[in-house]
């Protein structure tokens, strides 16, 4: 048994692909089941989906809402937690949850680990023309780019995962050297008020947090992710390889549930922003501001190797790095 091929595209599927998913479809429905009806009737419809609180990881609260989950035939439970949660994931898939969110430097470390995950889809892109990450400079401050920050004081969320590995790579790549900036661990809703204050130099943070640093004058050192990639996969969907196995349709319909979600907000910015900012209790005004992620569920093992290559260059996961094909490729029949 095999999962549904993964496209080699870091670009959301257009034509016939989008066009399905709007109309609720999976290419395997279009085209024709490869599994007998026996197989599927056997298959776990009923999947438990974990996520942070974040907008990049809520377009399955969006296909919730709108009901594309049961239009695919899916009983789809979610739970929503904070941040600091994500590096457990892994480890819960198989009892806890069935899905989960993760991004690049937590996923690898995790394989590195040896839990026996696969990528099922893509979640988000982060691009020049929608950027869902960037460092600050402060205003009254002389940090004009990456390499004035030898000798400085700069807030980021936590000392690991991606958007850390990003911050290092971003360094790195303007030459300075880790050891020489005071990296300081700040809660996202915490780092506006250090800039403020003059209490750090510069912050790394990620939408929505981003406009209200940008309104209050901050100048921007640019997206870090960017220096992994361009455009960087900045987050995906994650399962325990064996479930993954045994559940290809159910892969499948939940991957065109998050198509068809995407395809919808496309065209109701103004009430997925609405949803999204009850949902994720953001700010009324934040929410009509932040640029929507740009969702986008195909994945290739190309667009993980940049993020491979930066956590071996920077040292922080021990362990056997996997390959970026035996974490995305599907898995081998039984």
């Amino acid at each position: 048994m095999t999962l549904p091929a993964l496209t080699d595209s870091v670009h959301r599927p257009r034509g016939v692909p989008a066009l399905l998913a709007a109309l609720g479809l999976t290419m395997t429905a279009a085209v024709g089941c490869s599994a007998s009806d026996e197989t599927a009737e056997a298959e776990d419809s009923t999947v438990r989906v974990a996520l942070v609180d974040a907008a990049p990881p809520s377009l399955p609260l969006l296909a919730e809402k709108n009901g594309d989950f049961t239009d695919q035939g899916i009983d789809v439970t979610i739970a929503s937690l904070p941040s600091t949660r994500i590096t457990s994931f892994a480890t819960s898939l198989g009892w806890e949850y069935d899905i989960a969110w993760g991004t690049p430097a937590d996923v690898i470390a995790a394989a590195a680990q040896g839990h026996d995950i696969t990528v099922i889809a893509g979640a988000y892109v982060d691009s020049e023309k929608r950027q869902q990450g960037q460092m600050y400079a402060a205003e009254s401050g002389t940090v004009d780019s990456p390499t004035d920050l030898r000798g400085r004081r700069m807030a980021v969320p936590s000392l690991s995962g991606t958007l850390f590995l990003a911050v290092l790579t971003s360094l790195n790549r303007a030459g300075v050297d880790i050891d020489d900036v005071q990296l300081v661990e700040v809660p996202f809703s915490g780092m506006l008020d250090e800039l403020d204050s003059g209490r750090v130099d510069a912050v790394a943070t990620v939408q929505p947090y981003m406009g209200a640093i940008e309104t209050a004058g901050h100048r921007s050192l640019g997206d870090p992710f960017l220096s992994i990639d361009s455009p960087a996969v900045a987050g995906m969907w994650i399962a325990e390889r064996e479930w993954a196995e045994k559940n290809p349709q159910t892969v499948s319909s939940f991957v065109a549930a998050l198509n068809a979600a995407d395809w919808w907000a496309s065209s109701h910015e103004r009430e997925a922003r609405a949803f999204l900012s009850t949902e994720l209790e953001m700010p009324r005004g934040t929410a009509a501001t932040a640029p929507l992620p740009d969702w986008d569920t195909s994945i290739s093992p190309q667009a993980l190797k940049p993020w491979l290559e930066a956590v071996a260059a920077s040292g922080q996961v021990h362990g056997t790095l996997p390959k970026a094909e035996d974490l995305v490729s599907a898995p081998r029949k039984n």
